[in-house]
């Protein structure tokens, strides 16, 4: 049919217009910035600060030493079985009962027949309950260790108490039979110890570096050993207060003691040397007691080896024959700094006597020599910073400039004139400073400093020199992760 038409069914697509979603940039933005910040803090050095306090060192100067007495080793008359009845550590007379030696072994049958208990009289148990009160009174609950030193002082007191009590029924016990035990009392007095380890009649004389090995030490302990026989050891006296404790040194302690020896010397106008005794401060491990024995040095196959000498303590360490003390040294004193912050700067070396004075303001410095255009030497003052002076000379900054024109004030090969002199000296020589980087002004600053003693982690310097440090300074920890001059923040 006319008229009719086909209809058009091809679509077209929609194109929506170019936009930008602002949220997605902005927080694209956000994401580059963030990795930018992570690598730069990933790849770049850190620097980080360090405050100047005031404060000391104290160092562990730890020494084990082995000690010497004059010791007495004492041996068994007869064979049989063996009982002690001085305490161990006390001080006898030749009139105490030190053992007693039972060849039939029927003493001690004889006497539990005799008594079932040993009766002590109202002072002894008025002595006993004194030291109860008095552990009482100065116990902890933070220092359980001193229940078991106190458990032996009470069990030694009665032992002591119980001693001419015992040997006084052991005579009723055997007054039937004579020859049941024999009676030992002490050849000498002294203090009696019950140990042996072959060091007895040790001598500084006989002085050895295998004294020091503690792992081949013996040590035997003979009141373990009921039946004794017959010339063998049963007890030994310390007969003398005095004694040695004699230990290794480490160069460190070598250099200081032997510093102290050599403060104590005079020389007379004869050339005589005389010694006046040196002592030092120790303080024992043990039980913590402060002594200040003499001190003198030895020596054996290139060893050095301290010798302290004692006129008394020995009873407080009989029983021992190595002892562990500490050697307390005088404490310094300044501004402490980690080593880490220390550095070094090389300076120019000026002598002393080319240093003037001029200007209104008496600025001190040097006289340079200069040369003009037309060939004409003049003399030019230098206002120059020193920052360290010794007996000779004058440390100055090679790096520092002249305000007004940018240049080095000292340069090397330059000629100093000395005031009042023909005499000249040539700016070349170098020497190094110590010194950290000090940071108060934002940028990194030279500061140098003079050490008065160092560990392994820290340094005492000296307070108040010439352009040194105070305290609360601001220093670069790390040293070696600036140079001078840097901006910091």
């Amino acid at each position: 049919m006319s008229g009719t038409g086909k209809k058009n069914k091809k679509v077209i697509k929609y194109r929506r217009p170019f936009s930008i979603n602002i949220g997605v940039v902005f927080f694209g933005f956000i994401a580059v910035y963030l990795i930018v910040c992570v690598y730069l803090f990933f790849t770049s050095s850190h620097i980080s600060g360090y405050e100047v306090i005031a404060g000391n060192l104290h160092t562990d100067y730890h020494y084990t030493g082995i000690a010497l007495r004059t010791e007495k080793v004492f041996n068994s008359e007869k064979l049989g079985y063996v009982n002690y009845y001085a305490r161990e550590g006390e001080k006898v007379s030749m009139a105490s009962t030190v053992y007693t030696v039972d060849e039939s072994g029927r003493m001690a049958e004889a006497f539990q027949n005799t008594t079932e208990e040993l009766n002590l009289g109202s002072d002894d148990y008025a002595q006993l309950r004194g030291e109860i009160a008095a552990y009482l009174g100065d116990s902890s609950d933070m220092d359980f260790s001193r229940v078991y030193d106190f458990k032996t002082s009470v069990g030694a007191s009665i032992l002591d108490l119980m001693n001419q009590n015992m040997i006084e029924q052991l005579d009723n016990a055997t007054e039937g039979d004579a020859g049941l035990f024999t009676r030992y009392n002490a050849a000498t007095s002294g203090v009696v110890e019950y140990y042996i380890d072959g060091y007895e009649e040790a001598t500084l004389e006989s002085l050895s570096s295998e004294w020091f090995d503690q792992e081949t030490y013996e040590r035997k302990n003979l009141r373990t050993e009921e039946l004794v026989g017959q010339g063998e050891p049963v007890y030994k006296l310390i007969t003398e207060e005095n004694w040695l404790l004699i230990f290794p040194l480490d160069e460190e302690m070598e250099s200081y003691l032997s510093n102290k020896i050599q403060e104590n010397q005079s020389v007379t106008e004869d050339g005589t040397v005389s010694q006046r005794t040196t002592y030092i401060q120790i303080r024992f491990d043990k039980d913590k007691e402060e002594i200040w024995p003499s001190v003198t040095l030895e020596y054996r196959d290139g060893q050095a080896y301290g010798v302290l000498k004692f006129i008394n303590s020995m009873v407080r360490y009989a029983d021992e024959r190595y002892l562990s003390f500490e050697v307390i040294r005088e404490e310094t004193s300044g501004l402490k700094i980690p080593k880490s912050a220390v550095t070094e700067k090389e300076f120019f070396v000026i002598e002393k006597d080319y240093k003037t004075q001029s200007g209104a303001d008496n600025s001190t410095g040097f006289m340079k020599q200069t040369v003009s255009v037309d060939g004409n030497s003049a003399a030019e003052f230098v206002d120059c910073t020193i920052y360290f002076e010794d007996e000779e000379f004058a440390y100055v900054d090679p790096k520092e400039e002249d305000f007004g024109t940018s240049q080095k004030k000292l340069q090397s090969g330059d000629l100093l004139i000395k005031t009042d002199s023909a005499d000249y000296y040539q700016v070349g020589r170098t020497e190094k400073l110590r010194g950290v980087y000090n940071i108060n002004k934002g940028y990194t600053m030279f500061r140098q400093i003079q050490v008065i003693y160092e560990n392994e982690e820290y340094c005492i310097v000296e307070e108040g020199t010439s352009y040194g440090l105070s305290v609360y300074d601001h220093i670069v920890l790390n040293a070696d992760t600036v140079n001078e001059d840097e901006v910091i923040y």
